[in-house]
């Protein structure tokens, strides 16, 4: 019986020392998971961010493209001011070059009385 005792003792012992075995596997296994993840989620982060920044940059254009259509048509309504006014300049400055015209005439007329 004390054969049958020392057996049980060596297998229990045997047992306990797969577990542990075991257990160390497991537990290096789940290390090697977490490095993993932590490489995946770094990875993941870092993609985030570079997709921010292109974001960014593409807000940036988009905000830059719309100030540069405001300023466009600000200058075509100012464009089309000035044209609006030179008309109006010409236009006068034809009516003032008749006038003179026609004082002189009037003028010359007077002095041949």
């Amino acid at each position: 019986q004390l054969e049958k005792r020392d057996f049980g003792k060596r297998l229990s012992l045997d047992s306990s020392l797969v577990e542990y075995m075991d257990s160390n596997k497991y537990i290096e296994h789940l290390l090697t998971q977490l490095e993993e993840q932590h490489r995946s989620l770094w990875r993941e982060k870092l993609a985030v961010a570079r997709l921010q920044r292109e974001v960014a940059q593409r807000t940036s254009e988009g905000a830059m493209h719309e100030k540069l259509i405001h300023e466009l048509e600000e200058e075509r309504h100012l464009r089309l001011q000035s044209e609006k006014r030179l008309q109006e300049v010409t236009l006068e400055s034809e009516r003032n070059r008749i006038q003179m015209r026609g004082l002189q005439q009037q003028f010359s007329r007077r002095r041949k009385m």
